[in-house]
């Protein structure tokens, strides 16, 4: 008999991602010539961690205090105004003056995530997840007691799949009577698509009918790749603007990732930021947050909330991270543009891709494509019917080299 509760017995971490990195990232050490291309992390050309300077700057100015003591759960004042002033940028006080808004610290955006499933699902709820997905939220919906439902990611013309959308949505609120919707834009994990400003329009149009009577509906917009969008980082606020359009009913909690934006990987600092024109829902939303961040993990870094800090809050800091943000953005999308290039190439279908730190293939074997690749020394992921290339983590040279491998050993 086992001493597990009867939950936990199936609990098994099925993915594969975290494993065959560990696999990748011994063989390049016994190897260099291996081409690890399976973490999700900014790599610089030199096969180096992507830093930066100002990120250093400010850690290197903390005291001992700043670094080290304990935080508040939800998260210091000035924590809290930085993310809302990164976040929000050029709206910022016009969503502080017309929208209710809070944020909650949380141990990256996985962290933002699991607070959202556990306080707006209910027991045996479904949440709204795309087809192609990051796979850590299905075990989000588990550890929460709840369970999921997908909508197909494109349509037929590889734009997002709007009707899908809706059917899956009316289907849901008809089963359980509330909505709680993920949405992964832009850079979407693993494909790398971003919607259109039309598609954000007609979503936002669809949220509110769908809550029109009063259902709850709460569109989880997961952004942790919000500032390595291919049109810069005021053109990826502009469907935010958006927000102001959602009638009471709609509530929008944004996943922040510290991790992926300020390359904080270990650091582990997120945030959920909500934002609605319910006074109560934040109100709600702070109460209950607060309660569950305290009970999962007690309280989140005080070094990395710091950091966000002095980074956001000062000008002239702020001002150095953004041009270095903007070259790792650029050294994203020259990779991008050449791995697709290639891909024409040589043939190599790949999923509707505009920008992040991953592309997507279509695979009908790819364990099998996998184990090929490992004896040229290439390491990638396999993932359901996909292969993910992280184009992130390998120099502009690999991305050249990669589609036509991938290719052969497609045949």
């Amino acid at each position: 008999m086992s001493l597990l509760a009867k939950r936990s017995l199936i609990k098994e971490d099925k993915s594969n991602i975290i494993t065959l990195g560990a696999i990748a990232k011994e063989e390049k050490k016994k190897d260099p010539s291996v081409i690890n291309s399976t973490i999700g992390m900014l790599f610089d050309e030199d096969g180096k961690l992507f830093t930066f300077k100002s990120v250093d700057r400010a850690l290197n100015e903390l005291t001992p205090d700043e670094k080290y003591a304990y935080a508040s759960t939800p998260g210091s004042k000035e924590f809290h105004e930085a993310i809302k002033r990164w976040v929000f940028r050029q709206y910022y006080d016009e969503f502080t003056k017309n929208m209710y808004t809070a944020v909650m610290a949380t141990p990256g955006g996985s962290g933002a995530l699991s607070n959202t499933f556990t306080n707006y699902l209910n027991e045996n709820d479904k949440v709204l997840l795309p087809s192609y997905m990051w796979g850590n939220y299905k075990q989000f919906a588990y550890e929460n007691h709840a369970d999921f439902e997908t909508y197909t990611l494109f349509n037929e013309n590889g734009g997002l799949n709007l009707n899908d959308i809706e059917a899956k949505m009316r289907k849901l609120k008809k089963e359980q009577g509330r909505i709680v919707l993920v949405i992964n834009d832009p850079c979407q994990n693993p494909t790398g698509y971003s919607m259109t400003d039309e598609e954000w329009v007609k979503l936002v149009d669809l949220l509110n009918d769908i809550s029109s009577d009063g259902t709850p509906t709460i569109l989880l917009h997961d952004m942790a790749y919000v500032d390595y969008d291919y049109r810069g980082f005021e053109a990826t606020r502009n469907n935010m603007r958006l927000y102001e359009k959602f009638n009471e009913n709609v509530l929008v909690i944004m996943a922040f990732s510290g991790s992926k934006t300020l390359a904080l990987y270990g650091v582990r600092i997120g945030a959920q930021l909500a934002i609605s024109k319910n006074e109560e829902a934040i109100i709600e939303f702070s109460r209950a947050n607060k309660f569950s961040s305290r009970a999962k993990w007690s309280n989140s870094t005080n070094l990395g909330m710091n950091i966000v800090a002095k980074v956001v809050l000062d000008d002239e800091k702020r001002k150095e991270f953004e041009k270095e943000l903007e070259i790792s953005r650029k050294t994203l999308i020259a990779r991008a543009d050449a791995f697709l290039e290639e891909s024409k190439k040589c043939g190599l279908v790949t999923l509707p891709f505009q920008c992040g730190f991953f592309i997507t293939i279509p695979c009908k074997n790819p364990d099998e494509v996998y184990k090929k690749l490992t004896e040229r020394k290439i390491h990638i992921i396999p993932m359901g019917n996909v292969l993910r290339v992280t184009i992130s983590s390998i120099t502009l040279a690999e991305c050249k080299y990669l589609p036509s491998q991938i290719k052969e050993c497609m045949e």
